[in-house]
This record gives structure tokens, sequence and C-alpha cells, in this order.
């Protein structure tokens, strides 16, 4: 049975979070939502048209701060991902294959996405979040 070393754990998450505190960062207020939302967007340029980064996973939990955060501060009632999407998708006015062609996102999956047919993934709410200069949380 392998145990687990958490004296190396910690060294090296402490390591981890000196170089990018941004990924474990508390999001109290709003300029914490504005250094992690840019972070989020620095990250999804450095990572662009990689399908898959080692670093996904820590993206991925500060989405999910970010959206808890945005939840608590920015109710939105009667208003989700499908429904911000088609909303940002009218203001521009794009089509779906033109959006298909920005993101990255196959076009099959943006109309799934818009009928509800497909959850959003982090990765859709960030490169969307990215494009259309908004905060990923919106699409989750």
């Amino acid at each position: 049975m392998t145990m687990t070393n958490f004296p190396e754990i910690t060294r090296s998450f402490q390591e981890l979070s000196g170089l990018a505190p941004e990924f474990f960062m508390d999001i109290r207020t709003d300029d914490d939502l504005a250094r992690a939302t840019a972070f989020l967007y620095t990250f999804d340029f450095e990572v662009k048209g990689e399908e898959r980064h080692p670093l996904d996973p820590l993206a991925e939990l500060l989405t999910q701060r970010i959206t808890a955060y945005e939840a608590r501060r920015f109710p939105v009632p009667d208003a989700d991902g499908p429904d911000m999407l088609a909303f940002l998708l009218q203001q521009r006015p794009l089509t779906q294959q033109a959006l298909a062609a920005a993101t990255g996102i196959p076009q099959s999956t943006i109309s799934d996405l818009l009928r509800r047919r497909r959850a959003f993934t982090a990765d859709h709410a960030r490169k969307l979040g990215a494009f259309f200069q908004v905060n990923p949380g919106m699409f989750l």
C-alpha cells in the first residue's frame, strides 16, 4: 500500500501557489473577481489551440470560484448559459458558424448548447467568455 506523502504535497502546493496565486485565490471582492477573470483570460490565451492542457483542472476550479462569487454578487434570475449565448449572438449579430470559427468550438456543439442538449464545460465558458469579452461564469 502506497502512503501519501503529505509533506511533499504541502511543499509542492506552496511552490505552485507562489508561482500562480490566482489559481488558488479567494474571490471575496469585485477587485478579486477582476484579477481572477483577467488571469483566466491570460491562461486561455497562453494555451490557445491546445485540446487539453495539464493545468485545465486548476482553471476549472478557478472558473467554479468565479461562478460562485458571481452567483452571490450578481444573481441573474431566469437567465442561463444557453439564454446568455443566444442573447450575445443576437447582439453581434453572429451566426453559429462564425462563432465556431472564432472560438474553435464546433458549430454542432454550439447548436447543442443553445438547444440545451449539451451542458457547457469550463472550456466552452472560457472560450466564449474570451471571445465575447464577458466573464466565463455567465455560461455556467
